[in-house]
């Protein structure tokens, strides 16, 4: 009986140590085909996140999430979409709380380089854009016709159809910012990033 207890006590003692950190990040698989996925729980030593194209046990995996650069790692478990990923060497995880890195710029979440066609309507005006990269709550384009900071609309990714609503916050050279109204549901990105 007294033995029973004593490993009572250990496994709550394992479970009421902090070992990793609830968040909910967009995450970046990298590599020759960029996937998504969403990082749930993140420590030191790993992640577990949902997978749109779910990895295998033993795939070797990069991984960028807002505030780390890309780390290495390797997936120890699969469960349904959910899989365990254990990085090659421990990471600096408490950075992706910091609202400013060391050189005071504000860690953001990873982009995915796409470049497709997108419809944009600001207004009555409609013009052709090419979407150039993309992550859940914004995009970057390039256009011709004349946008405006501030501009509300919409933006359609072609061939999707999909309508994203948003506001442009930021003109330069060609270029502009779109800024979602709310963010991107990651099997949307997911599409979006596949027909890159």
């Amino acid at each position: 009986m007294e033995q029973v207890e004593q490993q009572e006590d250990a496994s709550v003692e394992r479970r009421s140590g902090k070992r990793h950190s609830a968040v909910l990040l967009l995450g970046k698989l990298c590599g020759d085909v960029p996937g998504v996925c969403l990082v749930h729980n993140i420590s030191a030593t790993g992640l577990m996140a949902r997978f749109v194209e779910v990895p295998s046990v033993g795939d070797s995996l990069t991984i960028e999430v807002r505030g780390l650069p890309p780390v290495r790692g390797t997936v120890r478990w699969v469960r349904g979409a959910k899989a365990g990923v254990e990085f090659d060497s421990p990471q600096p995880y408490e950075q992706i709380f910091l609202h400013e890195d060391e050189e005071g710029t504000i860690p953001r979440a990873p982009r995915f380089p796409v470049s497709l066609t997108a419809d944009v309507k600001l207004g009555d005006r409609k013009l052709t854009a090419e979407l150039l990269d993309i992550s859940a709550g914004g995009a970057k384009l390039r256009a011709d016709g004349e946008v405006v900071v501030g501009g509300a609309g919409q933006i359609i990714v072609r061939p999707m159809g999909t309508a994203i609503f948003g506001t442009i916050c930021w003109v330069r050279d060609g270029r502009f910012g779109f800024r979602f109204v709310s963010p991107l549901p990651i099997d949307t990105l997911a599409g979006v990033v596949t027909r890159r």
